[in-house]
């Protein structure tokens, strides 16, 4: 073709792009250009900036769409900065047309949160579980490339359950867990372990997937279940690097890769690390339960709690004074990551029965929180937020926006601060209204909420 003939379709191409009559492939376009101090990673500051007016959205990718109205524009107006567990599924989808439509919903859902708050930094998330559905899936032959995978021969493959899992998913007796159901293998969930090729690649597509659908952070779950054959954490920072690579084409240039740990190293050299002052950090924050510690109110016919350093063992204990330092994937030191503690949602034990760790009343910590008087409510999150930080200055509490209730024998629900009568609080205590509230709560220790009894026929407060 002659230098004339195609500088012509240069000009025609260009034309119709400035006209939106072509496009480039969601994977293939690239982020507008920006400071390269944003898209070298957050520094210190703006990560806090963030994590300081963090709200849990977890599971609002599922919910109905028209409860999703009214959610939305509601987040955006309470001024969170970081939306927590928008992105990301417990249960793989079991088909191609699945996926496609979790990740419609996905990308509709963080545009409708940007677009009210455009600062917004809106999470994803990738469990430690992998359910056998995964083997309906399509694994992108750009990805297959990438790994140097002939997709020639093999024009098209699923991904494999069996090529992420660990070995004991297989045996007979699991004493490590790793199956996850009782069921045969193959046809359980199970914990994907890291150091399998299959499963990084299966990171990489959930991780692309929702860095297309326009999430700047994602949660990676247990890391210490999926790390037992990762010595130093090779297979980890090789995921993790290839899905920073990618972040960096996409949305602002920038991801921001959090656990639930108290903090994880990348060692090239297992045997050696560095001291832990300068070690490199896996993740970009960490992230745990909140981990309330029963108060002793049974006698008067209440459930209080409050919030101290750790009362069990790593890895449950929460963040408080726990957050290891060294240096950070933006290139910056600390001693102690900032981090956030959330309230857990994990099932329920038996209600109301004390000394049940790390069950609060018999109930996981959201289900515990929700099952409380509104004026209890109102109070403790006020204590919570403030005590957080009293305990620890690098951590921040995030606040419950949405996230599932499981009480033994009550219906399933969602906690939704936004009709459960916390919206208007949460709002005060990031504005700093609700200072000397809290000033006084901590002086006096956690409120004791006020007597209440329980309906014998549905177990509801009456």
């Amino acid at each position: 073709m002659s230098k004339l003939r195609r500088d012509a379709w240069q000009l025609v191409l260009l034309l119709l792009t400035g006209l939106g009559l072509t496009s480039r492939p969601a994977w293939a376009q690239s982020a507008e250009p920006l400071p390269d101090s944003i898209r070298a990673g957050l520094t210190e500051a703006q990560l806090r900036y963030y994590l300081s007016r963090a709200l849990t959205l977890q599971g609002i990718v599922g919910i109905p769409s028209s409860a999703r109205q009214s959610l939305l524009p509601w987040a955006a107006r309470l001024g969170t900065r970081f939306a927590g567990r928008v992105g990301g599924f417990w249960l793989t989808p079991g088909s191609d047309a699945a996926e496609q439509a979790w990740y419609d919903s996905t990308r509709q859902t963080v545009a409708r949160l940007r677009a009210g708050q455009p600062d917004m930094i809106v999470q994803g998330a990738i469990f430690e579980i992998v359910y056998p559905g995964v083997n309906n899936l399509t694994v992108p032959n750009r990805l297959r490339a990438e790994v140097g995978e002939d997709t020639v021969r093999l024009a098209r493959r699923h991904f494999c359950l069996d090529s992420m899992m660990y070995p004991a998913y297989f045996a007979g007796p699991d004493p490590a867990h790793y199956r996850l159901e009782n069921r045969p293998p193959g046809q359980a969930a199970g914990v994907p372990d890291m150091s399998r090729p299959e499963t990084r690649l299966w990171f990489c597509f959930c991780a692309f997937r929702q860095l297309d659908a326009g999430c700047e952070a994602l949660h990676f779950g247990q890391v210490r279940l999926m790390d037992d054959r990762d010595p130093g954490h090779h297979a980890w920072w090789q995921m993790l690097a290839r899905v920073r690579r990618y972040a960096r084409t996409r949305n602002r240039g920038f991801v921001l890769c959090d656990a639930h740990t108290h903090g994880e190293f990348y060692d090239p050299d297992p045997a050696h690390p560095l001291p832990d002052s300068v070690r490199q950090l896996l993740f970009d924050f960490h992230a745990t339960p909140l981990r309330p510690t029963e108060t002793d109110t049974l006698r008067h016919g209440t459930h209080g709690a409050r919030l101290d350093y750790a009362a069990w063992v790593q890895p449950d204990a929460a963040l408080y004074s726990l957050s290891a330092g060294g240096r950070t994937p933006s290139g910056w030191y600390c001693k102690h990551l900032p981090g956030l503690v959330e309230f857990d949602n994990f099932g329920g034990a038996i209600l109301y029965k004390p000394n049940q760790p790390p069950f609060v009343w018999g109930m996981d910590e959201i289900s515990w929180f929700a099952n409380q008087p509104q004026l209890y409510r109102d109070e403790w999150l006020v204590y919570a937020a403030a005590r957080v930080q009293q305990l620890d200055s690098t951590i921040y509490l995030e606040m419950p926006g949405l996230r599932v209730v499981r009480i033994p024998g009550q219906p399933v629900r969602d906690y939704r601060a936004d009709l459960d009568g916390q919206g208007t609080l949460i709002r005060g205590i990031w504005k700093g209204s609700t200072a000397t509230q809290a000033r006084q709560l901590l002086l006096i220790g956690p409120p004791v909420p006020a007597s209440y009894a329980l309906d014998a026929g549905s177990g509801q407060v009456k």
